[in-house]
C-alpha cells in the first residue's frame, strides 16, 4: 500500500462519524420550550388586537409574534421529528425577546403625552420579552450543547 493511499484511508477515518449522534434527537427534547415560543408569539399577536396599544407597539407586537409563530413552530417541527433544534433560531428567539423588552422605552412608554401606553400593555410587553428572552437563549444553549459531531472510534 503507498503512502498516498494511507493518506487517503486515514482521512475517510477522521471524517466517519455517526450521523445518528450529530443530526437527530430520538428523545425529542427543547420540544416544549418551541411550543411555548410558538404559544407566547399567538399572545403576542392577541393582545395586540385585545389590549389595543399605540401604532408603533401594535406593528411591532403584531410582526414580532408571527415572527416567534414561525421560528417556534419550526423549531417545534425539527424536534417532534427527531431532530436537533436549531441554535441560530434560538438565538434570533432570545433577541427578539429583547427587543419586546426595549420597545416600551423605544417606541412610546406611559412618559409623553403622544405616545402613551397603559401599564399593563407595558408590563405585557417585558414580561413577555423576559419569558421569550430566556426560552430563547435556553434554546440555543440546549441545541448548541447537543450540536457536536462526535467522531467514530478509530480501530
Amino acid at each position: 500500500m503507498s503512502e498516498s493511499d494511507a493518506y487517503d484511508q486515514d482521512e475517510y477515518r477522521e471524517d466517519e462519524y455517526d450521523e445518528r449522534e450529530v443530526d437527530t434527537n430520538p428523545t425529542e427534547s427543547g420540544k416544549w420550550i418551541s411550543l411555548l415560543v410558538a404559544l407566547l408569539g399567538l399572545w403576542m399577536l392577541a393582545q395586540s388586537f385585545l389590549l389595543d396599544p399605540i401604532a408603533g407597539n401594535f406593528w411591532s407586537d403584531v410582526i414580532v409574534g408571527a415572527a416567534l409563530v414561525v421560528l417556534g413552530g419550526y423549531n417545534y417541527y425539527r424536534r417532534a421529528n427527531e431532530k436537533l433544534g436549531s441554535v441560530g433560531v434560538g438565538a434570533f428567539v432570545a433577541l427578539l425577546g429583547l427587543w419586546l423588552i426595549a420597545t416600551p422605552f423605544i417606541l412610546g412608554s406611559t412618559e409623553g403625552t403622544a405616545a402613551v401606553e397603559t401599564d399593563i400593555e407595558f408590563w405585557n410587553d417585558i414580561v413577555v420579552g423576559l419569558l421569550t428572552f430566556l426560552l430563547g437563549a435556553y434554546s440555543a444553549y440546549e441545541a448548541r450543547d447537543t450540536d457536536v459531531a462526535t467522531p467514530a472510534a478509530r480501530t
